[in-house]
């Protein structure tokens, strides 16, 4: 991963500018590709005012997911409800199209990925992340925009 993460500086060299480094794949996996790209060239004709991004297997609009860390998992109640929770208790009422739990269940407390229907959604609820810590149910919730691990790995 770290090493096709940096291929982007291959075109900033004279002698490497034209050698391209891809992922060895299988005929299924190059499949998935094709089809999330012509997912996201159907979206982009669609809807051209937006930016859509492939994000994992899915495509989203840019800008349109954030991350909710230390969001305790329960029995009691699904992740919708903890999200729908978490968003009430700062007075906002996004469109919610998908939540996913990244990581394996164990003892950690898994990270949330929030995908919201516009920008602003998440603009206004990432607005109000300082009113987790005056809350005694939120304080050891934090909020962040959704970064790929590249982005992630270029933010450090």
């Amino acid at each position: 991963r770290n090493v096709l993460g940096k291929t982007a500086r291959l075109k900033e060299s004279e002698v490497y500018q034209n050698v391209y480094i891809d992922p060895d794949r299988t005929v299924d996996e190059r499949a998935e590709d094709r089809a999330l790209r012509a997912k996201l060239r159907e979206k982009i004709e669609l809807e051209p005012g937006k930016v859509w991004r492939i994000r994992g297997d899915s495509v989203v609009e840019d800008g349109t997911s954030l991350m909710v860390f230390g969001l305790q998992e329960t029995t009691d109640c699904t992740d919708q409800d903890s999200i729908k929770s978490l968003f009430s208790h700062l007075d906002e009422a996004p469109v919610v199209s998908k939540i996913e739990r990244f990581g394996k269940a164990g003892e950690q407390v898994r990270p949330v990925r929030v995908v919201l229907s516009t920008k602003e959604e998440v603009r206004n609820v990432l607005g109000k992340t300082a009113r987790l810590k005056e809350s005694e149910l939120y304080q050891t919730v934090t909020l962040a925009p959704y970064m790929t691990p590249d982005e992630r790995a270029e933010d450090r």
